[in-house]
């Protein structure tokens, strides 16, 4: 009988990372997790995107695409713009801030601690996703921040307060009510006991108390998508 652990997929190494392209004067990016570089002579890298996203559209229209690799306090709603919502629908480059690499791909700065562009060498289809080849063009640091592991995003900023953040309180946090709504939209999980420091909610706030203007730091919904779990 074959084992399939999913979690054990999570002990690989991967980070957090916007992937971006652009044609005919239009640009969009997304977040991916599964990148890596794979050989040295010529230096290529490989990225997996997803076959309903526009931004794949612009990189097989293009053949160009540049990553950023976000540093760990990069806020929820920098990675809720890029990773939940649609550049069919809003410009995500418009609420952020970026720059132009010499491809003329733009390259978010906002939380980035360096960043790759690249030519499309060869793809490969993989199903839901496509896997791109790049060769790399450019590539520089912007900080020397600590980059973003998806681990970390899942395990201490997914509805938590990172350990490093001033309104991290252990000890107050076990001691308020528990309560936990989750947003029906992207699975997010709103925990009283950590509040949403990257909208300025301290630890022990409960769901009801909460601003009525307030929504979701990964996609954006209100409140009214969240359901007590």
């Amino acid at each position: 009988m074959s084992i399939l652990n999913i979690d054990a997929l999570f002990s690989l190494n991967c980070g957090m990372y916007i992937i971006s392209s652009g044609y005919n004067g239009k640009h969009n990016g997304m977040i991916i997790n599964a990148l890596v570089q794979v050989t040295a002579f010529p230096n290529q890298i490989i990225a997996s995107v997803n076959k309903e996203s526009l931004t794949l559209e612009y990189i097989e229209k293009s053949g160009l695409f540049n990553i950023t690799v976000l540093d760990k306090d990069a806020p929820l709603q920098l990675i809720g713009l890029f990773g939940f919502q649609t550049g069919k629908k809003i410009d995500k480059f418009s609420k952020t801030q970026f720059i132009s690499g010499k491809n003329g791909i733009p390259i978010v700065t906002e939380h980035t601690v360096s960043y790759v562009e690249t030519k499309v060498v060869s793809k490969l289809d993989a199903g839901t996703h496509v896997l791109f080849l790049g060769e790399v063009l450019e590539s520089e640091f912007l900080t020397q921040e600590e980059p973003m592991t998806y681990n970390y995003y899942r395990d201490v900023k997914g509805g938590k307060v990172p350990r490093t953040a001033a309104t991290f309180h252990p000890e107050e946090a076990d001691k308020v009510e528990i309560e936990r709504h989750r947003c029906t939209v992207c699975g997010y999980i709103y925990d009283s006991r950590y509040g949403d420091p990257d909208s300025g909610i301290d630890c022990g706030i409960l769901f009801k108390d909460l601003p009525e203007d307030w929504v979701c730091p990964i996609c954006g919904a209100g409140k009214d998508k969240f359901v007590k779990i």
